[in-house]
């Protein structure tokens, strides 16, 4: 009897105790860190690399290949800057963005031009007005013109574009493109891929017209009439 007593009364004193209450928002963080997708910063840099540099197969032989890249650098407006052919490096350059910088370059021409005009006008009108007694204080009601404002010209941007070419075979070469924009790693894949058409043509035209095939023999013609009776 005593130890039920005992019992009840430890019953009793707990459910006088309060609870103590769950952490939720700690549970909540825990979740939704788990459930964060991955940031570009968390991914592998590899992958980045990956994405620059193309690998592709043309099936000439070396030396035809390393001089179809040449020709086709010069045939879409690149200037060769490095050329190995020991190491198999090929690279070509040129300016991007010089159409842009000569229009904007106009432009601001013909504003300031426009501006030197409206400011002659200004000074011919109010030279006159001063001259009229009574009239010259009206000079001063004619506001100035402005002068345009300054535009922010960008200078031209160079293009650089390294392919290197690697024995695969009697008869193919492997072809890696890398491209740079003023130094920085960048990725074109129309660039890329008008570089590698005509790399593919200036190949073909290299090699020259496939060989003939052999003409099937012909049959031995066969003698008509009898044979001839000797006299």
């Amino acid at each position: 009897m005593r130890y039920i007593k005992l019992v009840l009364g430890l019953v009793t004193l707990s459910a006088c105790l309060p609870l103590a209450p769950l952490n939720m928002s700690d549970r909540r963080d825990t979740s939704s860190q788990d459930a964060s997708p991955q940031t570009p910063a968390s991914q592998d840099p590899s992958q980045l690399g990956t994405r620059q540099i193309e690998l592709r197969t043309l099936d000439v032989p070396y030396e035809l290949a390393y001089r179809a890249a040449t020709q086709a650098f010069f045939s879409i407006g690149f200037s060769i800057t490095h050329s190995d052919k020991a190491s198999g490096i090929l690279t070509g350059s040129r300016m991007v963005g010089v159409t842009e910088m000569r229009q904007e370059v106009q432009k601001s021409k013909e504003e300031a031009r426009q501006y030197q005009e409206q400011v002659m006008q200004e000074q011919t009108a109010r030279t006159a007005l001063g001259f009229v007694p009574y009239i010259g204080w009206a000079a001063g009601l004619f506001p100035g013109s402005r002068p345009p404002p300054q535009r922010d010209i960008k200078e031209p941007s160079s293009l650089q574009v390294t392919m290197l070419l690697q024995h695969s075979g009697d008869k193919q070469t492997q072809i890696r493109f890398k491209m740079q924009k003023d130094g920085e790693p960048v990725w074109d894949q129309v660039t890329i891929d008008r570089l590698w058409v005509t790399t593919q043509r200036e190949a073909m035209i290299e090699s020259g017209p496939p060989p003939a095939s052999p003409a099937a023999p012909t049959a031995p013609a066969q003698k008509t009439g009898g044979p001839t009776k000797k006299k």
